[in-house]
C-alpha cells in the first residue's frame, strides 16, 4: 500500500513538473530586438525606429501577445560602429535568444551585421541602410523595409531628371558605403542619360561645413542638387546652399522632416524634395501618427513607421508559421506579403531580401500645420508631390 502511495505521489510530482515545464515554455516571451544607432550621426533616425518598435510591441501585448507568448523588447546601441554591431547582435542571439532584430540605419553597420545574421540564421531588418553591397544573392536572413537599395532610389531620380530635361546635376556624397552606392548609381543611371553631366563632391560623414563643396558645384551651375548620398549632412547642405544664393531644388536621403526643419530652417521649405516609404495622406497613417506623437512627442516619420512595421511583420510571420523559431520566421517572411495600412507599398521579397513592390512617394516640406494631433505646433507639413512607377528590385551581382 505504502509503495503504491509513493509511486502515485512520484507520478503526481512528475506530472506537475511536466505541466510546469510546459507552462514555462508556453510563457517564454517572443523576443524582438532593436539594433541601431542611439548615439552618433544617425541617432535621430535610430531613436524614432526604436520607439516605433516599442509602440508595436505594446500593441501586441495589449492584444494578448503572439502564439500565447508575451512579446519582449530588447534594445542595443550599435554606436554607429560595425564592430560594436557584430558583438551586440551575437549577444542578442546567444544570450537573449531573440527571434529577430531590426532598425539598422547605417550601411556600414548593416554590411557587418547582415553577415552575422546569415551566419547565425536570425532575421535582421534594415530601416535606412541602402547600400547595394549589403544583400547578396545568397542572403536569406537580411531584409530591407523602408529604404530600397541605392540603385532603386536613383532609378526614380533618373526618371525625374529625364522628365525635367536637366543636363547638369550636382551631387554631394558621404565617404561611406551608402554614399558610394549612391555615387555609383548616379554615374550609371543619371550620367548615362543622353547629354547629362554630373559633378560629384565627396565629404566626410561627420562634415559640418559644406561650403567648399557647394562653391565648387556652384561654378558648375547645376540645375539639380542630389544630396541623397549624405544623410547626416542634408539639413546643413540645404541651409548653406541657400546662404550661397543657390536656388536649385535638392533631393535628399529619407530625412525625418522634423530634423530637417529644426536644423535646416526656412531654407528647407519648398526646395527640399525627399523620399518616403509612408503614404502620409492616408487616414491609417494619421491615426498611428497621432498615437505615436501622444507617446513620444515626435513626428511619426519613415524610421518610426519602419520600426513599427518590423515588429508587426515578425509577429504576423510567427502566427502564420505557428512558430517563433527565427529560421522559420525568416522563411515565412520570404514567402509572404505583408500589408500595413499607411505604408506606401506592400512588403514582399525576393529570395535575397530585396523589396519587390517599391513605389516611392516624393514630398516637399511646406509652412503650415498638420491637423489631428500628429505634430501640434510644428509649423510645417509634408506635401505630396508624386509617386514613382514600380521600381524593379535590385539584383546583386553575386
Amino acid at each position: 500500500m505504502r509503495g503504491r502511495l509513493l509511486a502515485g505521489a512520484c507520478a503526481l510530482f512528475l506530472s506537475l513538473g511536466l505541466l510546469a515545464s510546459l507552462g514555462g515554455a508556453q510563457a517564454r516571451p517572443l523576443k524582438v530586438a532593436f539594433l541601431s544607432s542611439l548615439s552618433g550621426p544617425f541617432a535621430f533616425w535610430g531613436v524614432n525606429a526604436r520607439d516605433g518598435m516599442r509602440m508595436a510591441v505594446a500593441e501586441l501585448n495589449e492584444a494578448g501577445g503572439v502564439l500565447g507568448r508575451p512579446v519582449e523588447f530588447v534594445e542595443r546601441d550599435d554606436r554607429n560602429n560595425p564592430a560594436e554591431a557584430i558583438s551586440a547582435f551575437r549577444a542578442l542571439v546567444e544570450r537573449e535568444g531573440i527571434a529577430a532584430a531590426g532598425g539598422v540605419i547605417s550601411s556600414d553597420v548593416a554590411l557587418a551585421a547582415s553577415r552575422e545574421a546569415e551566419t547565425l540564421r536570425v532575421p535582421l531588418f534594415l530601416t535606412m541602410a541602402g547600400s547595394d553591397a549589403i544583400l547578396r544573392k545568397s542572403s536569406r536572413y537580411t531584409f530591407r523595409t523602408c529604404l530600397a537599395a541605392a540603385p532603386m532610389y536613383v532609378q526614380a531620380i533618373a526618371a525625374m531628371v529625364q522628365h525635367a530635361r536637366h543636363t547638369r546635376i550636382g551631387q554631394i556624397i558621404a565617404d561611406y558605403a551608402w554614399g558610394h552606392s549612391i555615387r555609383q548609381a548616379v554615374e550609371r543611371y543619371v550620367a548615362g542619360l543622353p547629354g547629362v553631366r554630373v559633378q560629384t563632391e565627396v565629404a566626410p560623414v561627420t562634415a559640418a561645413d559644406f561650403t567648399p563643396y557647394l562653391r565648387r558645384l556652384q561654378a558648375f551651375e547645376p540645375q539639380l542638387l542630389v544630396i541623397a548620398g549624405h544623410p547626416p549632412g542634408n539639413p546643413v547642405i540645404v541651409r548653406q546652399a541657400a546662404e550661397l544664393g543657390m536656388r536649385q531644388q535638392l533631393i535628399g536621403s529619407v530625412l525625418p522632416p522634423e530634423l530637417m526643419v529644426q536644423r535646416g530652417g526656412d531654407a528647407v521649405f519648398s526646395r527640399f524634395l525627399d523620399y518616403s516609404c509612408v503614404d502620409f495622406t492616408t487616414p491609417a497613417f494619421r491615426q498611428l501618427a497621432a498615437k505615436y506623437y501622444s507617446l513620444y512627442r515626435r513626428y511619426f516619420d519613415n524610421s518610426g513607421f519602419s520600426g513599427y512595421v518590423i515588429v508587426r511583420m515578425v509577429a504576423e510571420a510567427a502566427k502564420k508559421a505557428g512558430s517563433t523559431d527565427p529560421a522559420v520566421i525568416a522563411d515565412q517572411i520570404r514567402r509572404s506579403r505583408f500589408v500595413q495600412p499607411g505604408y506606401a507599398w506592400p512588403l514582399s521579397y525576393t529570395e535575397w531580401g530585396e523589396m519587390k513592390e517599391v513605389r516611392i512617394v516624393f514630398f516637399t516640406i511646406e509652412r503650415g500645420e498638420v491637423s489631428g494631433g500628429i505634430c501640434p505646433g510644428c509649423g510645417w507639413a509634408q506635401r505630396y508631390q508624386f509617386r514613382s512607377s514600380l521600381v524593379q528590385p535590385y539584383v546583386p551581382p553575386e
